[in-house]
């Protein structure tokens, strides 16, 4: 059996030439190789590739290398990005293809199939994963770790953004400086800009003395923007002078304070389609971006839920009970696309962990599944013969998902932003799955 820390195959690809208007821009010009990390092609000076075209957007596309060849994604561009005819959204390329972009011809021609080592760690910090992806991220951010340089996170809620960046302040020379946590979402307008840089007693009303901000408080230390693409856009270009010049003047001020702060920022939004919708500024999001680590969900590496299990089970003092909170996981959520991803589980396995030791241990685990509207619990291990696998996991992960949201609902008495908060999802995962099962909000 080959070594399941081998590096993964995948394969490169390269853009061979530029055509605009039938005219060869760069003649002789060398290739573009297109690894795991992805190359971004636009008209913003500080895409990847840069085409002068005035037809393609400042962040047009991107292309990455993966196991089935090059994906190809349009980044909310304003004149689209073309495969021979076709519009697309997202593309898998295999074979030589034209690629259209504003005027912009790109020639994609497949090259030699290449090993890509994905790294031997299976944790960094108080992240766990053996999957290939997650070794992937891993090994970035061992690289990274040490050095001053920017980063930016990706992927969606509950994927650990917050933990990664944890995690890197913690594998860094700044470890034992402040790390501070500025969530961007939940900003008043008004007080953006107090929030980052600070204020003058006085200067405005409330101000009844003068206050570091968030850039003062995380000096020497890492600054965390959480929800990057919701910072106030007259916000972003004080934030770029700040972190350009390493220095910040409160509201109110007259003098100029150093700063010596490292940022990591997270994101769930496409932040190309936000830049080329006017609405993120794309010299900001170089200076942050200067390392781009993506985390994917928790679907795309289901093979690592028994290592989280494991490690989610010994946070809460209950080691003993892993393998059986893994079996129940297994057994009645198989089917289950956990859409609030490792926060998601990380409340799953909690509560499951905390009951296995109750009177009828793991039976009162299965208790979260009870059926609210018959009062019956699915069929447990006596009478699982009864019905076929399929329609009995379907229903054991339907009833939870009902004793769940209805529980919950009640909880937070019908605040959807409330019941998102606390199950880790999106508000739009939370309202599906109270049509689905027919649950009604108090008060609503």
């Amino acid at each position: 059996m080959s070594d399941p820390r081998a590096a993964v195959s995948t394969l490169t690809r390269a853009l061979h030439w530029f055509v605009r208007g039938g005219e060869l821009l760069a003649p002789g010009a060398r290739p573009v190789a297109i690894d795991v990390d992805a190359v971004i092609v636009g008209r913003d000076a500080g895409a990847s590739v840069v085409i002068d075209d005035p037809e393609v957007s400042a962040l047009h596309c991107e292309l990455r290398a993966v196991t089935e060849g090059v994906l190809l994604r349009d980044l909310g561009s304003t004149n689209g990005t073309f495969v021979g005819a076709l519009r697309v959204r997202e593309a898998l390329l295999s074979q030589p293809t034209d690629v259209t972009i504003g005027t912009t011809v790109l020639r994609f021609e497949p090259s030699t199939k290449r090993r890509v080592d994905v790294g031997f760690s299976d944790r960094f910090g108080s992240l766990v994963g053996a999957s290939p992806k997650m070794r992937r991220v891993f090994s970035v951010l061992e690289r990274v770790a040490p050095t001053p340089l920017s980063i930016l996170i990706l992927g969606e809620t509950g994927t650990g953004k917050e933990g990664v960046a944890k995690a890197v302040h913690d594998a860094s020379p700044r470890k034992g400086k402040p790390f501070v946590t500025v969530d961007c979402g939940s900003i008043p307008d008004t007080l953006a800009e107090s929030l980052l840089f600070g204020h003058e007693k006085g200067v405005f009303t409330g101000a009844t003395e003068r206050r570091k901000g968030a850039l003062a408080e995380a000096d020497g230390g890492t600054l965390f923007l959480d929800e990057l693409g919701e910072l106030p856009l007259d916000l972003q270009p004080k934030l770029l002078r700040a972190l350009s010049e390493h220095q910040i003047k409160r509201v109110g001020g007259s003098a100029f304070e150093t700063i010596d702060v490292r940022v990591i920022a997270a994101t769930r939004r496409d932040l190309g389609a936000e830049m080329n919708a006017g609405r993120f500024r794309s010299d900001l999001y170089f200076r942050i971006a200067q390392v781009r680590v993506e985390l994917p969900p928790l679907r795309d590496r289901l093979p690592d839920i028994p290592m989280l299990v494991e490690d989610i089970c010994e946070r809460v003092d209950r080691s003993q009970y892993a393998a059986a909170v893994l079996a129940w996981i297994e057994h009645r959520m198989s089917a289950h696309d956990w859409p609030g991803n490792v926060r998601e589980l990380v409340n799953v396995a909690s509560v499951a962990a905390t009951l296995a030791d109750s009177p009828g241990a793991i039976d009162d685990v299965l208790a979260l599944t009870r059926d609210a509207r018959s009062g019956q619990l699915p069929a447990t291990s006596a009478g699982l013969a009864a019905a076929s696998f399929a329609d009995e996991k379907r229903g054991a992960v339907a009833a939870f998902e009902r004793a769940y949201f209805t529980e919950l609902a009640s909880r937070t008495k019908g605040n959807v932003s409330e019941m998102a908060r606390q199950s880790g999802m999106e508000r739009h995962h939370v309202r599906a799955y109270l049509r689905k099962h027919g649950i009604e909000r108090p008060g609503g």
